[in-house]
């Protein structure tokens, strides 16, 4: 096991390649950097192959995908180590359990699974956690800080700690098997009404902390399906829109890694389409609120008439976890972003996800309020939003359009009276908001708006590296917020830093 110090080279070296990816200005140069962050990836395992197995969804149906053996790739035991190992684990010859055992397993990023047939004769899925993964992914967690990078090393309310203990909290679970095959039990007994879905199912006698056994599923990946006929595709996507808006409204709990290597298709015993999913480790239970919110943004913007109160929809966001001092000097373009975001809900004809142009289209409707509403959402929303990109992904690589509506309303997306307003708290002459910029030479790097309350706490809003600079200039954050809040928070600049390229604007309008 490489030791922490080495891995966090390795881990730099992850980053550089990144870097090379992001600046390769010819294809070829591009496609070199692409091969080489996807071989630092796989040898890391891990958060950092976890991370890849996300890249993966950009390339669903790609004939050259760079990142695909990030999601399926050989096991890194030898077949003889592999067994050795699952022996020592069981604490008898593999032999007394198994008749059959293929040391050759497909590896995935914290553990990998091998082909095997009990005594009983039951095929089965052996999943073997990677000797010394846990240590790895506590060290990768400890080298968190580039989760700061959106915003630039903001504090205070822009504290992305939160998602770090997300990310943490999730991975400690899938290292867990006795977790999983506790998940997988629940999953299947949920599952069990959704036509056309295969859940493994764990073996009980077979779970260890490290070690979990489980019918094995047969099937082609999920890319397959292109081949199918349209009337077979659109009941692929019917399946996978069906469990996600069960797993939000429904169960409360999502399967929250789509990468393309959890998913098979094959054909039931009639020969009508079949979903095997797959690895349970990463579900997410969802807070009651988050549930709570959504349900209310669809019932406002689901409602006949008028363009919903966008006082209506900021409170829904806020419950939906999103912070109302960031959200609130946005609260006229809501309609707008969330018509734009929630769109295949809302559609009661098929949804062609080739069309939405949700990039585009929401950075139009958010216009100069991006940075707020990119710094506002809470950090319960990590992997509900990966589980909607990986099942957005499949949906267009199916090409299959189908209506979300109709399975909205199965799926019982409550229907919930409007959340209380938020109250209206705002005196003549003084100032409505608090705005930070940062500029570097002609390029706005960071653009917030804020309640102008929020200016008492002004020296927690500031990115870490600028207090000693301001300090060095006889600027006191604390001082100024003091005296703007004691002069009544009227409209004007609190203060401006002017460094060569880079220049820092605080003030009240």
């Amino acid at each position: 096991m490489r030791t922490g110090l080495r891995r966090w080279w390795e881990l730099g070296q992850v980053a550089r390649a990144s870097t090379r990816l992001r600046r390769g200005a010819r294809p070829q140069e591009a496609e070199d950097a692409r091969r080489e962050l996807a071989e630092r990836l796989l040898g890391l395992r891990g958060l950092p192959q976890k991370v890849g197995q996300v890249l993966t969804l950009a390339e669903l149906g790609s004939q050259t995908p760079g990142f695909g053996s990030l999601a399926e790739a050989p096991s890194p035991l030898a077949p003889e180590a592999a067994l050795a190992e699952l022996s020592r684990r069981l604490g008898r010859p593999w032999r007394q359990v198994f008749t059959s055992l293929d040391g050759g397993g497909i590896a995935a990023s914290l553990g990998q699974v091998h082909r095997g047939v009990l005594q009983d004769g039951r095929a089965v899925a052996v999943k073997l956690r990677h000797p010394g993964i846990a240590d790895a992914v506590r060290s990768d967690l400890r080298a968190l800080g580039w989760l700061a990078a959106p915003l630039g090393g903001w504090r205070g309310k822009l504290d992305l700690s939160a998602y770090r203990h997300e990310l943490a909290q999730m991975l400690q679970q899938e290292l867990d098997y006795h977790h999983e095959a506790r998940l997988l039990r629940e999953a299947g007994a949920r599952m069990a009404d959704v036509p056309g879905v295969v859940v493994p199912v764990p073996v009980d006698a077979l779970i260890r902390e490290d070690l979990l056994v489980m019918s094995w599923v047969d099937g082609e990946p999920l890319s397959e399906a292109r081949r199918w006929s349209e009337a077979d595709r659109r009941a692929l996507s019917t399946t996978l829109v069906r469990l996600f808006l069960h797993g939000l409204f429904t169960w409360g709990a999502l399967h929250a890694d789509p990468h393309p290597g959890n998913y098979r298709v094959s054909r039931g015993p009639e020969g009508g389409p079949r979903l095997g999913v797959l690895d349970f480790g990463c579900v997410k239970a969802l807070p009651a609120e988050l549930t709570t919110g959504l349900g209310r943004l669809l019932s406002l913007l689901r409602a006949p008439g008028s363009e919903p109160d966008p006082r209506m929809l900021l409170a829904a966001w806020v419950t939906l976890g999103f912070t109302p001092e960031l959200l609130e000097p946005m609260a006229e373009v809501l309609p707008a972003v969330s018509r734009v975001l929630l769109e295949p809900f809302l559609q009661e004809g098929p949804f062609h996800v080739a069309r939405w142009r949700l990039g585009e289209r929401l950075t139009e409707a958010l216009g100069p309020h991006r940075w707020n509403f990119r710094a506002a959402g809470p950090a319960s929303l990590l992997f509900v939003l990966r589980a909607f990109h990986g099942l957005v992904r499949h949906l267009d690589v199916l090409e299959a359009p189908i209506a979300w509506g109709p399975l909205l309303d199965e799926a019982r997306s409550p229907s919930l009276p409007p959340p209380p307003l938020p109250p209206e708290a705002h005196a003549a002459g003084t100032a409505r908001y608090l705005r930070v910029r940062v500029m570097e030479g002609a390029h706005t790097r960071v653009a917030l708006t804020f309640r102008a309350e929020v200016t008492a706490h002004l020296e927690e809003l500031l990115p870490e590296d600028l207090g000693p600079r301001l300090a060095a200039r006889g600027l006191n954050p604390a001082a100024i917020a003091a005296s703007a809040v004691a002069a009544g928070l009227r409209p004007s600049e609190l203060f401006h830093l002017d460094e060569g390229e880079r220049h820092v604007r605080v003030w009240l309008e």
